[in-house]
């Protein structure tokens, strides 16, 4: 069982900002349709000691956290974060990015 790891998550979660009609998606939707996606089991199915939510939705919510990362999405000028509305939206270099990205 491979764990998931943070970098696998970029082009899933532009993706999905991408296939919004405003380009934009919050967190908490951007967790639960990357859970659908990824179908988190083992220990990234398991409960954080102390929290309510899993190891990877901990993982999804590192790509923000960790947004000033030089290898971040934001970092690379893919995505903007918006604090207020808990959000990322895909910018115009995200999706000339996601068009040299295959589809899996």
């Amino acid at each position: 069982m491979t764990l998931i790891r943070e970098r696998d998550l970029i082009i899933p979660a532009l993706r999905a900002a991408a296939n919004k009609s405003d380009q934009e998606i919050t967190t908490g939707d951007l967790i639960g349709l990357l859970e659908v996606e990824f179908e988190p089991s083992g220990r990234d199915a398991d409960i954080l000691d102390g929290r309510n939510d899993t190891h990877f939705s901990q993982k999804v919510r590192n790509l923000i956290s960790h947004r000033d990362s030089s290898t971040s999405m934001f970092s690379k000028g893919y995505a903007v974060y918006n604090k207020e509305r808990e959000s990322i939206s895909i910018t115009k270099r995200g999706l000339d990015f996601l068009t040299q990205v295959p589809d899996e």
